[in-house]
């Protein structure tokens, strides 16, 4: 049986507080922030701040064909985490 590289619920260490779960904002920030990665995706900083209040990007990120691949572009904008894109779409999901 062959276990997964990259934890479901990904966590992240703030100094010496406890590990806790990456959440989008912490990808967002990692990616420049909201105007760095709206101007990269062609969309609003206020459309970014959005997908931040709601803890997850768009469902149509979702969606094999047709939809969009904000995950993939998040996922190679990351300066220091390296997240992949499905886990980036899991984010703030229950699946």
């Amino acid at each position: 049986m062959t276990l997964p590289t990259e934890s479901l619920t990904p966590m992240i260490a703030d100094h010496d507080v406890p590990l806790r779960p990456i959440t989008l904002y912490d990808v967002i920030k990692d990616c420049g922030g909201p105007n760095a990665v709206a101007d990269l995706l062609g969309v609003s900083p206020s459309t970014v701040t959005d997908w931040t209040r709601r803890g997850r990007i768009p469902d149509s990120d979702l969606r094999l064909e047709g939809g969009t691949n904000y995950s993939d572009q998040l996922a190679k904008m990351q300066q220091e985490g390296k997240l992949s894109a499905a886990v980036i779409r899991r984010l703030g999901r229950r699946l």
